[in-house]
Order: C-alpha cells, then structure tokens, then sequence
C-alpha cells in the first residue's frame, strides 16, 4: 500500500513525485523516463536555470535522482488499469498489481499519426516520430519531416546538421514556429520546404523508399530515405477514460485549473493529459498543484 501513486515519469508526473516525497507521503512513480516527450525532445532553450540550454533526458534524470533522494520509489513499469475500490486504488501493470489512497495521472500525450497507407509498416524501418533518437541513422542521406509547428521546425534544424537533404513536407501554407526557429532555418542550404502537402502514402520494400503526396490536386513523390513525423500530439487518456473519468470536449482528462483535482475524488492529473500549453514549465507547475492537492486530501 502506498499513500500516492504517480502514473506517469514526464516533468509532471516527476514533479509529482518530488512534492509528495518532500511532503512524507509513501510515494511511487510508475513509467518509463526515457519514453517521456521530454526525454525525447532535445536541448531546451526556455526552461528556466539553463542559459545555455539543457537535454531533455538530462533534465528526465535529474529530476528522477531529486525524487528519490526524497524516498520516491520508482519503477518502470506500465500501468494497464486502474481499478477504484472505495477508499483506495489498485493498479495493474503487466507483471505487478499496486494500491494506494489517492493517484496523480501525468501519462503525457504521443506523437500523432499520419493515417496512411505504410505508415505502420515501415515504422522502425525508415518512419521515426523521434528525432534525436534516429537522426543519426541517416547521416548523409534524403529524409522528410512532415508538419507545421515547432517540433517540425526544431527537426529540420537538428536533421540539417546531419543530412545531406531535408524536405519540410508541410499540409499548411506556412510554418507556424518561433520567429528565432524561422531565422535559423534560413541558414541551412540543404532545407527545402512543400507546403500545401498532404501526405497519401509511404512507400518501399525492405525500409522506406519514396513518400507520395498531392499538392491541391496534382499527385507528386519525394524519394527519401527515412521520414520523421511532427504532426502534433495526443493526450494519452485510455486509462482516465475506463477509469471513468470525465474529458473535455477537446478529448482531455477533465481537471479543475486551481488544484488539478478530476470529477473522481482522491484522483489528480496534471501535463499534456489535462491539456493548455503543453510545455514542460507548464508541466511542472500543474504536477505541483497537483501533488499539493494530493497532500491535502491525504492530510
């Protein structure tokens, strides 16, 4: 039995962690930090304390080794349900079953899909939703990044330095990224950019060959060796959702802005599930309230 159980190992389920530590609670942190979006996101440049910027995977640990100092417990482990019974919670993970008095849900959001024919089949073999982690797998070779906003653009920057050609496949008519991503762009010769695209098929054999797209009604084809997709995230709600909990007309864990308190009493939820900015200062601060609140009800 444990006071609070954190669902999830992103900057807010790991802030969780270190409040509810700090504050003397029995506290376990369960997920994977390395499959974090922070893990996986860089260097940032806007996280507060960092002038030179830091790693998200730095930042992943840091804030791991700072939790446990203070006696969280933490395993990697995925939660698969979450069973409420009366006064306290059982959770289920493939190879272990948990209970606890009050849950902090910071599962964080996922890449979203294309939706097209061979996306699912060449995944691993040439279509990557990470940059950092696969970049290197192409060094000198043709790749496309497919999207419109920062995480598009700070691909291309990273890829650019890698690659020898990078296409910017956007479905927009511009790309919607910070002024300072839009200056650095400009210096790479070896960036293209389609806008307009929309995305009809990947194809190949053995790994990906070609992708194919259509630019208003005129079919065209782009061949690249790997492609990198930045189109958005989704919130990761299946289990708020057989939990029971109410959503959003926008598809996000439903929370109350002041404390991140959900419609089920002794459950919280804070980061990219509950929605807003969806930036990892964001993340901490509602993964604070949240585990604040938690405190409060465990009293």
């Amino acid at each position: 039995m444990h006071d609070v159980i954190i669902v999830g190992a992103g900057p807010a389920g790991l802030t969780a962690g270190i409040y509810c530590a700090r504050g003397g609670k029995n506290t376990l942190i369960l997920g994977n930090i390395y499959g974090s979006q922070q893990s996986m996101g860089g260097v940032y440049e806007n996280y507060p304390g960092f002038p030179d910027g830091v790693m998200g995977i730095e930042l992943s640990e840091a804030m791991l080794a700072q939790a446990q100092r203070f006696g969280a417990e933490y395993q990697s482990e995925m939660v698969q349900k979450i069973v409420h019974l009366g006064d306290l919670f059982r959770l289920k993970t493939e190879n272990w079953q948990y209970e606890a008095k009050a849950v902090i849900l910071a599962m964080g959001a996922s890449h979203r899909l294309l939706g097209v024919p061979g996306e699912r089949e060449f995944s691993s073999r040439g279509i990557s939703y990470c940059v950092h982690c696969d970049g290197a797998l192409f060094k000198n070779k043709t790749v496309a990044v497919v999207g419109y906003g920062n995480g598009a653009a700070r691909a291309v920057l990273y890829l650019a330095n890698i690659c020898s050609k990078v296409h910017l496949l956007s479905p927009r008519d511009k790309l919607a990224a910070e002024p300072i991503y839009l200056e650095r762009l400009k210096k790479h010769p070896n960036f293209a950019a389609t806008f307009g695209a929309e995305i009809t098929e990947i194809q190949g054999s053995e790994s990906v060959s070609s992708v194919e797209f259509k630019v208003g009604n005129t079919p065209r084809s782009l061949k690249v060796d790997g492609v990198f997709v930045e189109m958005g995230m989704k919130p990761n709600t299946e289990l708020a959702e057989a939990l029971g909990l109410e959503m959003t007309s926008g598809g996000y864990v439903k929370v109350n802005r002041l404390n991140q308190e959900t419609s089920m009493t002794g459950v919280f939820a804070a980061g990219d599930l509950t929605g807003g900015r969806m930036q990892v200062t964001t993340a901490v601060g509602s993964g604070t309230s949240a585990a604040i609140s938690a405190l409060q009800y465990l009293g």
